[in-house]
């Protein structure tokens, strides 16, 4: 178990905290009306890099997002006043002006960054300062987990700094940083459902019902998929909105097009868990669940002409496409099956991609959060080279891992492979 840090020499190492994006597969607006929805994590990740300090300030760099915030680790709101709030999100109310200068995303992630530390980390346990750095692979606002990752990323970060939790890695070190993940994403959302940073959190496929345990599909298999990120922006509020104004003026036809998606949930979540499938009798019926799906979507009128696009251009293909997450834009995920061929991938990415649609090849069900202070079987600090300080040869009052903190900020997208676990 890490010792969090103390005023002279902190007793811990820096270490790299990770989780993964996730996907709707199938379930999007149905799960509104009770139904269930299948959800996966994708390879893409969140990574942060904490590194300790000495000089009793806290600092969080976000370059994704252009945020480099440093102050006394005294301006950070104390267990006692995180434990009276009615709810996270109100946390802003008390928080001074050097965590509130910034807008957008930006405030959001100082805002629930200041929470998280808050609630997890004693006065003593951040005396003597850290700093954090998070990188993201994945795009900010487009339903594919960002929030959820950073929030999943930090709180087992703080928590491994509280010397709670390890590597993240058993059930109940993942109950626990599921726990505050999702209070993380209530100071972003309010009233956020819980499935993205559950799918997070444990990775692989989840099937989640309202107001029920998720479940865990422990048979399912991996999915190849591409994810396009179309860059229309969308309003998840206001499509939701506008289905339900659909179905006030239309109950029966309505339901009966949630209870088709909620029976293409089930059928799939049933068929994920029998390990003796055959990967072509699987790829056969995703096929087709996955265009009944979108099918179905289309029907809600929560599609969008840069979604039917890239439906067009990868079905001309035989390649199977639906929208994931709330459509109006947003995102579209594309199944690759076992055959497809290199060249239909290369040219349908390509001719995307000219129009400025922008293509994530991923993996759909990978692990969830995870604790390192290794890389490719060596410390953090050597891999990102800086092998002065494994020798124990600078100063820690000179805060000389803020050259490790640099190199990680500036890593090139390949250069994250190394960093999945």
């Amino acid at each position: 178990m890490v010792v969090a840090a103390s005023t002279t020499s902190p007793a811990w190492t820096p270490f790299i905290a990770s989780a993964p994006g996730k996907a709707i597969i199938f379930g999007e607006h149905a799960a509104v009306y009770g139904k269930p929805a299948i959800a996966g994590s994708v390879s893409m990740r969140a990574y942060a890099l904490v590194t300790p300090r000495t000089d009793s300030h806290v600092r969080l760099l976000l370059p994704d997002i252009n945020v480099d915030l440093q102050v006394p680790s005294t301006d950070l709101p104390s267990k006692h006043e995180t434990s009276m709030l009615a709810h996270p999100g109100d946390v802003v109310d008390i928080l001074p002006a050097s965590l509130r200068k910034y807008e957008g995303a930006g405030r959001t992630a100082v805002t629930t960054f200041a929470f998280l530390c808050g609630a997890l980390l004693s006065a003593e346990q951040r005396t003597s300062g850290f700093s954090i750095c998070v990188r993201s692979l994945l795009p900010v606002g487009s339903g594919l987990g960002s929030s959820a990752a950073f929030n999943v990323a930090l709180a087992s970060a703080l928590l491994r700094l509280g010397g709670v939790v390890d590597r993240a890695d058993g059930p109940e070190e993942r109950l626990l940083v599921n726990q505050w993940a999702f209070k993380g994403e209530q100071v972003a959302h309010g009233t956020p459902s819980g499935i993205d940073n559950s799918v997070v959190t444990f990775g692989g496929f989840l099937k989640y019902t309202k107001n029920a345990e998720p479940v865990q599909l422990e048979s399912a298999p991996n999915l190849r998929v591409l994810i396009w990120d179309t860059q229309v922006p969308k309003s998840t509020k206001a499509l939701v909105a506008g289905v339900r104004v659909l179905r006030d003026a239309h109950p029966e036809a309505i339901d009966s097009v949630m209870n088709a998606i909620g029976a293409i949930s089930s059928g799939a979540a049933d068929l994920f868990c029998k390990a003796d499938t055959p990967v072509d009798k699987l790829e056969d019926y995703l096929a087709d669940v996955v265009r009944l799906n979108h099918a179905l979507l289309v029907a809600l009128g929560v599609s969008h002409p840069a979604l039917e696009r890239v439906r067009e251009a990868t079905e001309a293909r035989s390649l199977p496409t639906k929208l994931t997450g709330a459509g109006g834009g947003g995102c579209a995920l594309t199944l690759v099956p076992k055959d497809a061929s290199t060249d239909d991938l290369d040219s349908v990415i390509s001719e995307l991609s000219a129009e400025g649609i922008r293509c994530y090849p991923t993996v759909i069900g990978g692990c969830g959060v995870a604790v390192s202070d290794v890389v490719a079987g060596e410390p953090v600090l050597s891999w990102l080279g800086r092998t002065d300080v494994d020798a124990g040869l600078c100063k820690l009052a000179d805060n000389c891992y803020e050259p490790a903190l640099a190199r990680f900020a500036s890593l090139s997208n390949p250069e994250f492979a190394a960093l999945a676990p």
